[in-house]
């Protein structure tokens, strides 16, 4: 049963986070090669990703490679992919600032876009889709533990509305409105405060999760980004307070996305960046509030031009309950297995869309 649950969450999580990807791809198509006498060589920077010998042969064939990252705690799940791509110039660097990619994935019932100070009104769109009625309920009757994401204050706010509810009947609209409120909070308390304005998420016995330190590891693990893009590590991991180098470029936006995992709404608050520093390209995603299912994930795509042609490189973390406990190993391997197998898939799709005259 485990093991169908997590073949289950794996396979929507991947569906809903692919967009990162296209992007990228798409970034590549605009590329510019600079003077190869300045680049280093494919082979220095899949060195710094600790990719074998044999690997990075595989690479130069032209073949992806997929390899698993130091993971940094019995939560997290780390794959990465790294690929040699040799493109043509195209423009197409507006899929970055465009949503509707989101339209092609049926995991991903509902999402919308907000931004500055954010307002209840940006997350109209937000239903308690699917099971309504049960999810509901699930708000309602929330304790500390897996079930939901969910912080002590946010936990009292729903007993307080189960509290005040006259009748037996549920009522869902006011429970969609509760939860509309608690995103925007959290959205806020991260536009503001960055990594330091995440909430935790309260477990039983007292115990919590906490998403900042899980996203504040996962950039620290990427070596990668302190050797080559420092100035983009330092945005990660300061944001909203660093700010880029002049000539450097840097774009964000803010989304929630309703994805169905589990038969279940999962309300997903995601932070995407793009980077462009020199000729490099970076494009990141972080869901920094995750209801159910995962606690938080970033991943990104890195285009770094080399004097054997641009090295994209994919790398994702993702912090998940679902890898911890009895046959913790046997559970890691296959959600792997299906990471790897899925995007790399997509990867070669994307790498022929790249590489077309």
């Amino acid at each position: 049963m485990e093991s169908r649950l997590l073949h289950r969450c794996v396979i929507n999580l991947l569906g809903a986070t692919r967009t990162v990807v296209s992007i990228c791809v798409g970034l590549m198509l605009g590329w510019s090669v600079p003077d190869a006498s300045a680049l280093p060589t494919a082979d220095e920077v899949l060195r710094e990703l600790q990719v074998s010998d044999s690997d990075r042969q595989q690479i130069r064939e032209g073949n992806i490679v997929t390899w698993t990252a130091t993971e940094g705690s019995d939560r997290e799940l780390a794959i990465g992919m790294a690929l040699l791509v040799k493109t043509s110039a195209e423009n197409v660097g507006k899929l970055f600032r465009e949503a509707t990619v989101f339209k092609t994935e049926s995991a991903i019932t509902a999402y919308g876009k907000t931004g500055g100070d954010g307002e209840v009104a940006d997350f109209t769109g937000l239903k308690l889709e699917p099971n309504g009625e049960k999810e509901a309920r699930r708000y309602l009757e929330a304790r500390p533990g897996n079930d939901l994401n969910l912080d002590t204050k946010e936990i009292a706010a729903f007993q307080a509305l189960k509290s005040a509810s006259k009748d037996r009947a549920v009522p869902i609209q006011k429970v969609e409105a509760l939860i509309r409120e608690e995103l925007l909070a959290r959205y806020q308390a991260y536009h503001t405060k960055g990594l330091a304005g995440i909430r935790p998420y309260a477990r039983k016995s007292g115990q919590h999760v906490f998403p900042r330190d899980e996203l504040s590891l996962a950039t620290k693990q990427s070596k990668l980004l302190a050797k080559y893009l420092p100035s983009v590590s330092d945005v990660l991991l300061n944001h909203p307070t660093t700010k880029i180098k002049d000539g450097e470029e840097f774009e964000e936006q803010f989304f929630w996305m309703n994805v169905e995992v589990f038969g279940r709404p999962t309300y997903v608050l995601s932070h995407r960046m793009h980077f462009r520093i020199g000729e490099a390209s970076l494009v990141v995603d972080r869901h920094f509030y995750a209801s159910h299912a995962y606690n938080s994930l970033q991943q990104g795509v890195i285009a770094l031009p080399t004097q054997d042609g641009m090295v994209a490189i994919y790398l994702s973390r993702v912090s998940t309950d679902q890898v911890t406990g009895f046959g913790s190993s046997a559970k890691r391997s296959v959600a792997r297995a299906l990471m790897g197998s899925y995007q790399k898939d997509m990867l070669k799709a994307l790498r022929a869309k790249a590489e077309k005259p």
